[in-house]
């Protein structure tokens, strides 16, 4: 009955972490450390190769140094929308805000370079986290309208700065408008928007149905491939000038450009100063530029992370929940730990794999609930196992009618107590001997239930009236010991008769009945020849000399100082 008991009692704890876990979470209370594990999962996996169809042109120090203080005039955009229509790009996209006028002429010539070139998409942006289109930055009206596409390149960083997701769908006054990073994905690979089902964006490719997984049906998760050095194919904005430049003059290009031909080309920033940077999962500082690039990756590649929730995910956290209640006794705490240990390491092994596969489960959370029962379950466990165990102690040590100590654990602590004595010449102690008077009469006229309620109470004035590391015991029958700590012959004589006084006044109620009763005691002081049987022979012929000469007296067969 005991074991089912506590068996019952450990299921309730785990059910109890877990409900807690729940509910922390749904109020946001464990948001980062849910984040963190999605991080963990990123670092564990380790890289995945980019395609070769995405090409970074970065706006570098060392264009700045050659060329001068950004912003460029507009021609230079110019001239590099047409170098890398030359070259045979399919896709360009500026990660640059258009929304201002410069001058006439420098934004005619490039105007007319994206009306020529018929591939250039330009972003907008929303203001920061709204969709408020009338206040949004978009291209001035001169390039938006020969603008293949233009798309909002926003990005939200979660609440601990790292960059996680990008919302690629946007609404806003009954209008769907895309992300750049979707935008040029869905023309790249002739995709269309059909509609959000089950929280999936739903694509078509005039054959196939493409669903791309998100966040409340706007946000997509980032499959962050590897670290920016080594993601995707690097070219300098001058260097792909020069090349154009060469090509043009009839001379080998510097670089490589067989790449670009059919190319989706991003244009960014990656100078000191010049750009946005966020902490991602796999790299504490990674351009903005890079953010969409992968999006764009994925959704070319079809390499969505698809979050496993809902009631799988939670019923794994009760269950996990569950392991440590269902194993954990107490008994063996090392071998315990270690199969929690094991469960543990299984369950990230297992998740591992899922993310591998593109199918994301929270291991923080599963985590926290399976080490958050282990340790209220092991509490619990020790709790109960120290309170059995001080219990069974007690009903080994004690006597059960009084409370007292028995007389065994008594010599056991006097034994103790003559050892150190010897080693100590200074030390000494007392034993102190007490019987109740005429005890075998009390009992005989007014029954055993009363004669126990006096041994009780007696029992009681001893311990009350003695200092607490003094140490009480019963002899037998009617029989007290008390062995007093540190105290001479005279001590233990005046103690000895406090407790005499003491029990002499002391009235024990029954009901209506009051009773009283006196002890005789004899006193005993140690000395170096004694052994616990022989300090207390001589208490017991003390008492022995109490009660022939009158009992209700305090006695000792020692010389009286």
């Amino acid at each position: 009955m005991k074991i089912k008991k506590f068996f019952f009692f450990n299921i309730g704890l785990a059910f109890i972490v877990s409900a807690a876990i729940a509910f922390l979470s749904q109020i946001g209370c464990l948001e980062r450390l849910r984040l963190a594990g999605l991080d963990i999962l990123f670092q564990l996996r380790g890289p995945l190769p980019s395609s070769d169809k995405i090409i970074i042109i970065e706006l570098d120090e060392d264009c700045i140094f050659k060329v001068g203080r950004w912003p460029w005039k507009r021609t230079w955009h110019a001239a590099l929308t047409r170098a890398v229509r030359q070259l045979g790009a399919k896709a360009l996209y500026f990660d640059i805000l258009f929304s201002e006028e410069a001058s006439g002429e420098e934004d005619d010539v490039f105007s007319g370079s994206i009306e020529e070139a018929g591939n250039v998409y330009l972003p907008f942006a929303f203001p920061e986290r709204t969709t408020d289109v009338e206040n949004a930055l978009f291209p001035i009206e001169k390039f938006s309208a020969y603008a293949k596409g233009i798309g909002s390149f926003n990005s939200y960083p979660d609440s601990d700065g790292t960059l996680r997701s990008l919302p690629v769908i946007f609404y806003a006054e009954d209008d769907v408008y895309f992300h750049i990073a979707l935008k040029l994905a869905m023309d790249y690979d002739g995709l269309k928007f059909i509609e959000i089902k089950d929280g999936d964006i739903i694509l078509f490719d005039s054959k196939n149905e493409i669903r791309v997984p998100t966040i409340d049906g706007q946000k997509m998760l980032i499959n962050w491939l590897d670290r920016w050095k080594y993601t995707f194919k690097h070219y300098s904005y001058l260097d792909v000038l020069t090349a154009y430049q060469d090509m043009s003059e009839g001379r080998k290009p510097s670089i490589n450009t067989e790449p670009f031909r059919d190319s989706i080309c991003l244009v960014g920033a990656t100078a000191i100063g010049l750009y946005d940077i966020a902490a991602i999962p796999i790299e504490a500082e990674y351009p903005a530029i890079g953010a969409i690039a992968t999006t764009v990756n994925n959704i070319l590649d079809r390499r969505f992370i698809r979050n496993i929730g809902g009631r799988t995910y939670w019923s794994l956290i009760v269950v996990l929940a569950l392991i440590p209640s269902l194993l954990i006794s107490g008994e063996r705490v090392t071998r315990e730990t270690l199969f929690t240990a094991f469960v543990a390491a299984l369950f990230i092994v297992g998740d591992l794999l899922l993310f591998k596969r593109q199918l994301w489960m929270d291991p923080a959370l599963p985590l926290l609930s399976l080490l958050s029962s282990h340790i209220a379950v092991t509490t619990y466990n020790f709790i109960r196992i120290s309170a059995e165990r001080k219990s069974f102690f007690s009903l080994a040590v004690t006597d059960g009618l009084t409370q007292l100590f028995n007389i065994r654990y008594f010599k056991i602590i006097l034994k103790t107590e003559c050892m150190m004595a010897k080693s100590e010449v200074r030390k000494q102690f007392c034993i102190v001997m007490t019987d109740i008077d005429h005890f075998k009469h009390f009992n005989d006229t007014y029954g055993h239930r009363v004669g126990d309620l006096v041994l009780r109470k007696v029992s009681d004035v001893l311990k009350n009236t003695v200092r607490s590391s003094d140490v009480v015991a019963r002899y037998g029958g009617e029989e007290m010991i008390v062995l007093l700590g540190g105290a001479d012959l005279k001590g233990g004589l005046n103690v000895a008769e406090e407790l005499r006084k003491r029990v002499e006044s002391q009235e024990i109620a029954d009901g209506k009945n009051v009773y009283k009763v006196t002890i005789s005691v004899g006193v005993a002081n140690f000395n170096s020849k004694d052994n616990e049987e022989s300090i207390i022979q001589r208490a017991d012929e003390g008492l022995y000399k109490a009660k022939n000469s009158g009992r209700n007296r305090v006695e000792t067969v020692e010389n009286r100082p």
